[in-house]
């Protein structure tokens, strides 16, 4: 995945032509509308061919979210997640890990439902900022292989789902609680329901889950502190030339404009409002969510909530590590949600 600003470009091309109140605008509009997809990406998405779409349309403001159904059953799916331990001459021989994702199958094509009715739960997967469903298929499939049905939604401005911006969780927590109720009438969800969310779907799985009791547990991977420091560390990492200063004012220019309706988006708050457990999990190297954020987010969280630590892992390698986390994310979701 790539996602470029334009913006940035000219920044860094052309000092002072673009200003930061420019940036921090373009930084809200809506990611899909200058995805570029990577190989790997098509890749996926060809996978995802093989199961069905449902549309919803959601708000005010008004959108229409598409999302991705996997009812539980064997796929015959293998996924390959790991780390390699690597030394070469050009990091003075410190050992450093390279991460690998994938996914085979051993039947083709890939059956749609068990043979039974006994559907363990519902488990909504939320994508991380500038992505979409596709990049959760590995935990559709882990999770369906588990026994429960997925539905993996393309939040507000992602994907396929339309709108002009993102919210960072003040509108999209609303979106999903209409897109449960839709799912409900149509018959999709009948049982207990949780989520799984990976860095922005992580807050905004926590942000739903408190104003929404339906959802009965989280679990969070990588979540970020609050927008600005998200922004800001987007920023750095995209626009490594940006002076620092600069990336401060835009990550200022749209908590203030967030803050005009929602003064709170943090995700301690989120946490504090939820009223069941939360699987919190933190990549060891993952410097957005590093260990005093976590510890503080542990100490906010409800009675019964715990922490996985995932090896080597940095803040976008930890929710591909399916490998690593889907026993202990299938025994929590088996362990809370309860019909």
């Amino acid at each position: 995945m790539r996602v470029c600003f334009l913006a940035l470009l000219l920044c860094l091309s052309c000092p002072g032509c673009v200003t930061s109140r420019h940036i921090a605008r373009r930084a809200l509009e809506a990611p899909n509308q200058e995805f570029k997809p990577s190989k790997a990406y098509r890749k996926f998405s060809l996978i995802a061919t093989n199961f069905p779409v449902q549309r919803i349309l959601v708000g005010p403001p008004p959108a229409t979210l598409e999302l991705m159904v996997v009812e539980p059953g064997d796929y015959g799916a293998k996924i390959i997640s790991r780390f390699t331990e690597h030394r070469s001459l050009l990091t003075g021989l410190r050992k450093h890990y390279r991460f690998k994702f994938g996914i085979e199958f051993t039947q083709y094509p890939l059956r749609a439902k068990l043979e039974t009715n006994e559907i363990r739960g519902t488990v909504f997967l939320l994508h991380g900022y500038a992505g979409d469903k596709n990049f959760m298929l590995g935990w559709e499939l882990a999770l369906a292989q588990a026994g429960y049905r997925t539905v993996s939604v393309d939040l507000r401005g992602h994907g396929r789902s339309t709108g002009d911006r993102v919210y960072f969780g003040g509108i999209e927590r609303t979106d999903m609680v209409q897109c449960l109720d839709s799912l409900v009438r149509r018959g999709v969800c009948n049982g207990p329901v949780g989520a799984l969310g990976i860095s922005y779907g992580a807050v905004v799985a926590m942000q739903w889950a408190a104003v929404d009791p339906r959802v009965q547990t989280v679990a969070a991977i990588s979540p970020y502190p609050d927008p600005g420091t998200a922004v800001e560390a987007f920023l750095g990492a995209r626009a490594p030339l940006m002076p620092k200063r600069m990336k401060q004012k835009v990550a200022d220019l749209i908590v203030g404009d967030l803050a005009t309706r929602w003064p709170d988006l943090t995700t301690e708050t989120a946490v504090r409002e939820n009223k069941r457990p939360i699987l919190l999990v933190r990549g060891e190297r993952d410097k957005l969510c590093n260990e005093i954020f976590l510890a503080h987010l542990q100490t906010a969280a409800p009675t019964g909530s715990a922490v996985i630590p995932v090896p080597h892992a940095n803040h976008l390698d930890t929710g591909l590590c399916v490998n690593q986390l889907e026993g202990q994310v299938t025994n929590w979701f088996g362990s809370h949600l309860t019909r």
